[in-house]
């Protein structure tokens, strides 16, 4: 799961406070880096902001870097690369369950894999927390 979907996560399971509230918990003039650090597709670069995310959240700071190396980006091209081969795809959901298939089609919010019985699941993107090959990207 990327950085931006565990911020929006967490934010939602703390009561919804909004970014401007956590803006002036974190001494920042304004809450445009919390809304630019929930809303990109890549790789956070500021580690400052990050380690004081993961304070103002009360978890470790290695959880966000873990998350922050996982982009939607990253996850886009795999799912794409599965699609193109037509090699399967193994997604580790949040619950834990790891869901296989080759990729049918993608878009910003859902991946569509086709299992090997030929039914289409169709994954949340927020759901997936993991997969094979997540940090072999480069972020171009």
């Amino acid at each position: 799961m990327s950085l931006s979907d565990h911020l929006r996560y967490l934010r939602a399971m703390s009561g919804g406070p909004d970014t401007d509230s956590i803006a002036t918990a974190l001494g920042l003039e304004s809450p445009q880096s919390i809304n630019k650090a929930e809303t990109l597709y890549r790789p956070i670069k500021d580690v400052a902001l990050i380690d004081q995310l993961a304070a103002y959240y009360g978890r470790p700071a290695a959880e966000f870097h873990w998350h922050n190396a996982r982009p939607r980006k990253y996850l886009t091209f795999s799912a794409e690369a599965s699609r193109r081969t037509q090699s399967p795809l193994s997604l580790t959901l949040r619950t834990g369950e790891v869901v296989t298939g080759t990729a049918a089609w993608w878009d910003l919010s859902s991946i569509g894999l086709t299992q090997a019985d030929g039914r289409l699941l169709v994954i949340q993107r927020h759901a997936v927390i993991d997969w094979p090959g997540a940090t072999d990207w480069e972020d171009v």
